[in-house]
């Protein structure tokens, strides 16, 4: 294992303080307004209570993991560590239910330090290899446009939405693009829900959007899920590659 760290005594508490992050994920090493960035999904976790609820997930409920590190770089206002996420896959995540196998997947995170605390992180990770591993690689179909619909839920409202999900996609409310996902971040003050579908052109988006908000039975349901969203915006993005 590489390892370098740079300074004189006055960071030995800098140091202290990584190298047992690395090990543990103690969040006592988080800055309060600390930010959190998975590079890889494009999920943000703001606040220590976000962040610890996601570290919380992912090494404990999720999977029984830790990471493996091989590298690391520490600075007084620095820190990069790079190894790899290992464990077993016990909990349901992105849809995919538990299937206890063991992942091994490269990571790399880089900080920004302050006072020996964490103020930002920026992370890193080989999503698809996970997906790979867990069995779940298979290729979403080919489109021209991906339409997301984002909302932000109310704190404590996720369980509703995801039942009113669920009976939305068993009554065929919900938009019937190809490549449908439905996706969501772990956050600890509020949820982010994300609605996603393609289509091969924007003629068909547009015959797909007239025909849902043609529908009564669409517009009943769409009333009661409104009840739980503080807000939320539409994207259109055409895929390039």
């Amino acid at each position: 294992m590489e390892k370098i760290m740079q300074g004189t005594a006055s960071l030995t508490r800098t140091q202290e303080n990584m190298l047992d992050y690395f090990a543990t994920h103690d969040v006592k090493y988080i800055a309060d307004d600390a930010v959190y960035r998975n590079l890889s999904t494009g999920e943000t976790y703001r606040g220590k209570a976000e962040v610890a609820a996601m570290l919380h997930f992912t090494y404990h409920v999720a999977f029984d993991a830790r990471i493996e590190t091989t590298n690391y770089v520490i600075t007084e206002d620095k820190a990069v560590v790079e190894g790899f996420f290992k464990g077993k896959h016990i909990g349901e995540i992105a849809g995919i239910k538990s299937t206890q196998k063991e992942v091994n997947v490269p990571i790399s995170v880089s900080y920004d330090l302050r006072n020996g605390l964490i103020q930002q992180a920026r992370i890193y990770m080989l999503v698809d290899i996970l997906r790979q591993q867990l069995g779940a690689a298979e290729a979403q179909p080919r489109v021209a446009y991906l339409s997301r619909d984002i909302f932000h839920l109310k704190f404590g409202h996720y369980r509703d939405v995801k039942e009113l999900i669920d009976e939305g996609r068993k009554a065929g409310l919900l938009p019937q693009g190809k490549a449908q996902r439905v996706l969501t971040d772990f956050t600890g003050d509020a949820y982010r829900l994300i609605l996603e579908e393609g289509f091969d052109s924007l003629a068909e988006y547009e015959r797909n959007l007239n025909s849902e908000l043609m529908q009564d039975e669409w517009q009943q349901w769409y009333k009661r899920f409104k009840e739980h969203v503080e807000s939320g915006h539409r994207e259109l993005l055409k895929q390039v590659m």
